[in-house]
């Protein structure tokens, strides 16, 4: 569980104050819906491939992982975060996915 700072407001009207990931489930075909998110949020402007050094892929993955964890979640409301959990976002793929203890 991932608690935000500022609850983001879902199209129906509900929301939602934490973040639910379901980093098992991620596959290949994930990663191709992070670098989506990651072209979405930057406007295509390419940074890196690695998402160890990419911070909006870091944002694409842990965003993916989190619309599996809540079916409530679509690719846009990615855009309603405020900055400190976006940032949180991509820390929190380094440390619960990909270099986990």
């Amino acid at each position: 569980m991932f608690a935000l700072r500022k609850p983001i407001k879902l199209a129906t009207g509900e929301e939602v104050k934490e973040l639910n990931f379901d980093w098992e489930s991620l596959t290949f075909s994930d990663l191709q819906n992070a670098n989506k998110i990651k072209n979405f949020i930057t406007k295509n402007i390419d940074t890196s491939y690695s998402p160890k050094l990419d911070s909006e892929l870091r944002i694409g993955i842990a965003w993916v992982a989190a619309m599996r964890g809540d079916s409530r979640l679509a690719l846009n409301d990615v855009l309603k975060l405020g900055l400190a959990d976006s940032l949180a976002l991509a820390d929190e793929t380094l440390d619960s996915y990909l270099i986990p203890d």
